[in-house]
């Protein structure tokens, strides 16, 4: 009952919040305007992540989801995450309103990342495989939780290209999360997903085709950044099952995003530079509509997530 409360509030806070994000873009400029790659057509606000933000903060304080950390690993993951977070959250407004180059957004990442591991001790030191010795990373646990931290937060950045798509599968993937951590016994992570759903499921209601805000790098990067840390919470000791589960929920944009990052260097371009060849364009180009495509990668999301 707790966890619907949860969300509930949390939704509410976030479509309520959404209007005031809206009007805040137009003020600060920051706005997606269409262009030969968008399939939008028209002028539509961004900083929509921000909303998710600040309903997910309330949250947190109205539940004082604080008193369920129970151990110093919790807690240290709770101070790094919300700095780490932070540095997100500006660097996404900032590419929201200005437009940064994606070098500033990649070394904002690689910040927040070295937050988690040097300040918040979040480091994974063994993987552990089925019928398998167990792989030891020592010294480069530090590396490997960097570049998965980096990974998952551009996967989701990078499939944010129709409307409801990013904060859709986001809100599937915290579903997921929500539920296997509550097999698992793992009530802190069961309650920030819950916390990051609900004010995900709030935003959609104004982000659902046809758009009146788009969430954004703001959005986009912080969920990305969120799902990435809260998915090995607990697994500080990486087993199998922490590293496959994610990867499981989040294979529509882990695919997109390597097949994008292949797909720039084959033609010698920057992994990181735009264009029109993702798999939700694909899916447009073969005419299956704009809530289709979308609903059909949602339904793809799903069935992963049942497999998980």
């Amino acid at each position: 009952m707790k966890y619907l409360l949860i969300i509930s509030t949390c939704f509410l806070l976030a479509t309520f919040l959404t209007p005031s994000v809206m009007k805040l873009a137009f003020f600060t400029n920051a706005i997606d305007k269409p262009n030969q790659r968008k399939v939008h057509k028209v002028a539509i606000p961004r900083l929509g992540g921000l909303a998710i933000y600040i309903a997910f903060l309330l949250g947190y304080m109205i539940f004082g989801i604080k008193n369920y950390a129970i151990n110093e690993q919790v807690i240290s993951f709770i101070d790094a995450y919300f700095i780490a977070s932070f540095v997100i959250i500006v660097t996404g407004m900032l590419d929201d309103m200005f437009d940064l180059p994606p070098k500033s957004k990649g070394f904002a990442q690689l910040i927040a990342a070295l937050i988690m591991v040097l300040y918040g001790n979040f480091v994974i030191n063994k993987i552990y495989l089925p019928f398998l010795p167990v792989i030891d990373l020592g010294i480069l646990g530090s590396l490997v939780t960097i570049l998965w931290i980096v990974g998952i937060t551009n996967s989701i950045n990078f499939i944010d290209g129709l409307d409801g798509l990013s904060s859709g599968l986001s809100a599937i993937t915290l579903g997921t999360m929500a539920v296997l951590a509550s097999f698992q016994g793992e009530l802190f992570v069961v309650l920030m997903c819950c916390l990051l759903l609900g004010s995900t499921l709030g935003f959609l209601v104004h982000n659902f085709y046809p758009a009146k805000i788009f969430m954004g790098d703001t959005g986009s990067l912080f969920l990305g950044f969120s799902i990435s840390v809260i998915s090995l919470l607990g697994y500080k000791n990486a087993a199998f099952v922490s590293f496959i589960v994610p990867i499981i929920i989040l294979s529509v944009p882990l695919f997109d995003t390597l097949w994008a990052i292949v797909r720039r260097l084959l033609k010698k371009q920057s992994p990181f530079r735009p264009d029109r060849g993702h798999i939700h364009h694909r899916l447009l180009d073969r005419n299956l509509g704009h809530v289709r495509s979308v609903l059909t990668l949602y339904s793809i999301a799903t069935m992963f997530s049942f497999t998980a």
